[in-house]
Formats: C-alpha cells, structure tokens, sequence
C-alpha cells in the first residue's frame, strides 16, 4: 500500500512536472527580473489563503504559526527590490476558490505550498548567487530546520490521510491547488 504522501505526489505529479518545466526561475540563465516575478506571482497567490490554511485545526507540534509567514518573507522579496507598501497593495491577487474544509483539503493544499517552498530551498543553490545581495528570503525558507519542518508534515500527513477516502479527497485538494498556481503563474507570465 503507498503511502499518503507518495499518493499525493502521483495524484500531482503531470502538473508538477509541466509546472516546474515551465517555471522562469529555474532556467539557467534566471536573474533578478525573473525572481521579482517569481514572489510577485507567489505572492499573488499565496497572500488570499495562507492565514486561512494555518489557522484551522492544526496539531502544535506542526508549528502552523511558523508555517503560515511565507507571505511576510514574499513581502521581505519585494521590498529589497524596491517595493513599497502601496506598490505591495498594488499587486494582483488571486480569487482562491479551493476548499479548506476538512483536515485533508488542508493537507493537500499544505503538500503544494510546503512542497513549492522545498523546491525553492534547492533551487537557492543555483539562482541565489545570481541573485546577491539581494537576500532572496523566499529561498532560505525554514533555513536549517527545512528538513525538520518537511518530515513534520510528512508524518502529520500520514495521520490526517491514513484511510483511502481522506487520500481521495487530499489529491483532489492538491491537483486542483497545483491547477490553481500553475494557471495563476502562466497568467502573470512568471511560468
């Protein structure tokens, strides 16, 4: 029997990778502009749910309060880039329809954000020198304790998905929030 997480990842994995081939910032040639446009269109997205994702019925031992600052180190991006306040107010925002209901709708929109911020941990190795001094706060993430912060997930997430319908009903969470930063990426020319 798979595990949940192995679960959501072949539940996501056509619109990770068409994602991920796509996104700007991982081309070899990536710099400042596509970085900006990175945590703008993250930011974009992120900023409309992320209180609402970590607020509700998660376990101490997740640290959802640690969790739910991604959107203060997006705004961290952009005001090293120049942005102000107003300019930040300015930026689109998307109009998140996903479910945040139940346990497993959270995990499976927790799996594409917390995933999301994983991947730009690795990426930091490659764009991050390209990117000095600009301190690029969105891909130092949870710093050392990234590791720590991912398998705490893991597990809770192998609590919260144990049976086969809250699996179900997790991949429907995590394709469609896939779906919805895919598509919300394309739209601000970002992927």
């Amino acid at each position: 029997m798979s595990t949940a997480m192995q679960a959501l990842r072949d539940a996501t994995r056509p619109i990770h990778d068409d994602f991920e081939n796509g996104l700007r910032i991982a081309a070899a040639d990536a710099g400042r502009d596509d970085y900006l446009l990175f945590v703008s269109a993250m930011y974009g997205w992120l900023q409309p749910f992320e209180a609402r994702l970590w607020q509700a019925g998660w376990p101490a031992h997740i640290e959802p309060e640690a969790r739910s600052r991604k959107s203060a180190w997006l705004e961290s991006d952009l005001r090293a880039a120049g942005l102000d306040d107003a300019a930040i107010a300015q930026l689109p925002r998307a109009h998140w329809a996903i479910r945040l209901d139940s346990a497993a709708q959270r995990i499976g929109a927790a799996y594409v954000l917390e995933g999301a911020q994983l991947g730009s941990q690795l990426l930091s190795r490659t764009l991050g020198p390209r990117l000095a001094p600009w301190p690029a706060r969105w891909l130092s993430g949870y710093g050392e304790q990234g590791s720590a912060y991912w398998l705490a997930f893991r597990e809770e997430a192998e609590i919260q998905l144990a049976d086969g319908a809250a699996r179900a009903e997790a991949a429907l969470a995590a394709r469609a929030a896939f779906s919805a930063l895919a598509t919300w990426f394309r739209a601000r020319g970002a992927a």
